[in-house]
């Protein structure tokens, strides 16, 4: 028997969740394990809670609870030990470091710090850098202006759509643009949209700041999983032996892990004590784009394509909402934040596309014009309402809102 069953029987054993998940499934290899998603872990927690019956720890060993942000479902609850802790900050901490982040910098932690991992938890993982950490959170962005105008080149941990936020209050209360603020780096996370070349270089000219794609992670497998260098080529892929990692392609076939390979992402945690899952869909789709190196678990340069469950097909042709990001990140009127609204039942005819503008803009032309080079580029004819804001779930935007 490998080690990885061996670990995965010592999990069954002190969870009731896989007991009952493969009560009626006959497992000799791992392969044979079913795959599981979190609507799985959710159905355990609505009749288990608070925490659902895969704990696989006693409750004086639980050292910090957290919830994910709840964007797709309900949140879930998430509790750590002090060893997962410990390997979530070692993780974190070297993400941020490739990213670029080095002691002398004093970030601002702008993620929300109630219960979201995001807060706290990357909060420890800025502070295990060496940087300076200030505990800012989400809201009274007037005060944080304020705050960040007394220092002298500090850098941000945030969202990247909280940076329209910062910059409104920045016109609007202090009469100011983002470059008065002398950003030094914006280390951004927990959105979509910063591996898009045309979208980064916005902010960087607006800002005069390196952004960064610094913190792609799951909450309820490990909170970083790649972070972007300063080569800005791809992210690194920041688990080493703590996670097993399988590709599957759309017909449900797995694929080798290797450059150019593309897949849903497939995680099992490898040493997680508390609330461990065991090939568990993500639902986003690697590309590995560099050769795979496999001394101490893999290590690799990967991008997220897209997520599983946000292709829609729109009068049978398949669509990413993701793909639209390029298009209006080239538009300087518009903030580059945007939300795709769908029918509730399918088959999908028609969708809208909600996007936030950087100004005052009401431009009937421009709606015009986003609608004419979606439709030339992604073969999809949305209705364009151009918004000065954005509806928000905590700090994150959600970029698909079924109506």
């Amino acid at each position: 028997m490998s080690s990885r069953m061996k670990y995965i029987e010592s999990i069954i054993s002190k969870s009731p969740f896989y007991q009952g998940l493969y009560r009626d499934c006959n497992i000799s290899c791992f392969e044979d394990v079913p795959l599981m998603s979190k609507r799985d872990l959710l159905a355990d927690q609505i009749q288990n809670q608070p925490f659902g019956s895969n704990l696989c720890v006693d409750r004086n060993r639980l050292a910090r609870i957290h919830r994910t942000s709840g964007t797709t479902n309900r949140p879930l609850l998430l509790a750590l030990t002090d060893h997962d802790l410990d390997v979530v900050t070692s993780v974190g901490s070297r993400g941020f470091k490739i990213s670029g982040m080095h002691q002398d910098e004093i970030v601002f932690n702008c993620m929300n710090y109630s219960m979201w991992m995001g807060g706290f938890t990357d909060h420890a993982s800025l502070e295990r850098t060496g940087a300076a950490v200030v505990p800012y959170s989400v809201g009274n962005t007037e005060a944080l202006v304020a705050l960040l105008l007394e220092f002298d080149s500090p850098s941000l941990h945030s969202t990247p759509s909280y940076l329209n936020i910062i910059k409104r209050v920045l016109k609007e209360k202090f009469g100011k643009n983002p470059k008065d603020l002398g950003m030094k780096a914006g280390y951004f996370g927990g959105e979509p949209g910063m591996q898009n070349k045309a979208f980064r270089e916005r902010i960087e000219n607006e800002w005069g700041m390196r952004a960064m794609n610094a913190n792609y992670g799951m909450s309820d497998v490990l909170s970083m999983i790649g972070s972007e260098g300063l080569d800005r080529d791809g992210l690194h892929y920041l688990p080493g032996p703590h996670l097993h990692l399988e590709l599957m392609d759309t017909d449900g076939n797995l694929v080798p892990v290797e450059k150019g390979a593309i897949g849903e992402a497939i995680f099992t945690n490898l040493d997680k004590e508390c609330q461990p899952v065991i090939r568990y869909r993500s639902g986003d789709i690697f590309h590995i784009i560099s050769e795979v190196e496999r001394s101490n678990g893999l290590d690799f340069k990967f991008n997220v394509v897209g997520r599983a469950d946000d292709m829609l097909v729109v009068k049978g042709i398949n669509f990413f909402p993701e793909s639209l990001r390029s298009i209006i990140s080239k538009h300087a009127e518009l903030s580059g934040n945007y939300q795709v609204e769908i029918p509730s039942e399918e088959p999908v005819e028609h969708i809208t596309v909600k996007v936030e503008t950087a100004h005052h803009v009401k431009d009937k032309e421009l709606a015009k014009l986003l609608q004419a080079e979606i439709r030339k580029n992604l073969f999809i004819s949305p209705d364009i309402k151009l918004v000065e804001h954005l509806s928000k779930n905590g700090n994150k935007l959600k970029s698909i809102v079924r109506i």
